[in-house]
């Protein structure tokens, strides 16, 4: 039982970051990192898997801010391999012990730190949260290489990433509602803008598709609403939002 249980966080990380990001390079490394660790997990090497899924929890932290983009389904996957490496760290008994706690400790204090930087804090109770120093009524966005400014009070702004799972399935909704973008804005803010176009084609969306720049997570709606700016989190506020029944 316990060399299942060293297994199954990993195994549950590969599966959802397959489930819910597109097949790009990181994704798939990501994914095979999973599995390696999941085989690597049941072996007299478990440490090792232990010290990869560390690594990766590094590694897709860093590339995140690298690339100034916050993905929660990463995060998720990131804590789903946080449990699997102090799973591992407990039940180690020889010399690596202290070790792998201490570097456990380590990637969820990082984890910990990321989350109270970047991301609201429960998201379904607190869904207006936002980053401070983020919120403004003008988005400045740049469009077939010219710069323009969004004005949210007039149309709120849906900020989106096509490798983020949560922003498919909230653009679908949105475009099956309005494909012209009559009552919102899809505003890209991660992958090239080929991928953000096909996937707005793919769901009838037929209105422009501006760019921007956003160090928090996504799906994020911006909506100003009687000169107050705010951030909704979460796929029912922002849907009840764009309908203009939100509270």
């Amino acid at each position: 039982m316990n060399r299942f249980l060293h297994s199954i966080f990993f195994i549950a990380a590969g599966i959802l970051l397959a489930a819910t990001k597109s097949p790009d390079v990181f994704t798939v490394a990501a994914v095979a990192a999973c599995a390696l660790m999941a085989a690597l997990s049941s072996t007299r090497y478990a440490v090792w898997s232990a010290i990869g899924g560390a690594l990766l929890i590094g590694a897709s932290l860093i590339l995140q801010s690298v690339l100034s983009y916050r993905c929660l389904d990463c995060i998720k996957a990131d804590l789903l391999i946080l449990a699997g490496v102090i799973y591992l760290a407990v039940l180690e008994g020889g010399g690596m012990k202290k070790a792998l706690r201490g570097m456990a400790a380590v990637a969820a204090a990082m984890l910990m730190a990321n989350a109270l930087l970047h991301y609201p804090v429960f998201t379904e109770l607190l869904p207006e949260a936002a980053p401070a120093g983020k919120m403004s009524q003008f988005i400045s966005v740049t469009y077939d290489g010219s710069g323009a400014s969004l004005d949210t009070s007039v149309k709120p702004v849906l900020l989106f990433s096509p490798s983020c799972g949560a922003c498919r399935s909230i653009l679908e909704k949105l475009a099956e509602a309005d494909p012209e973008g009559k009552g919102w804005a899809p505003v890209l803010v991660g992958g090239s803008p080929g991928e953000g176009r096909d996937l707005l084609s793919s769901n009838g969306y037929r209105g422009p598709m501006p760019r921007t720049d956003w160090d928090a997570a996504v799906p994020a709606l911006i909506i100003t609403r009687e000169g107050q700016t705010r951030a909704l989190y979460g796929q029912e506020e922002i849907l009840k939002a764009v309908r203009g029944d939100s509270s």
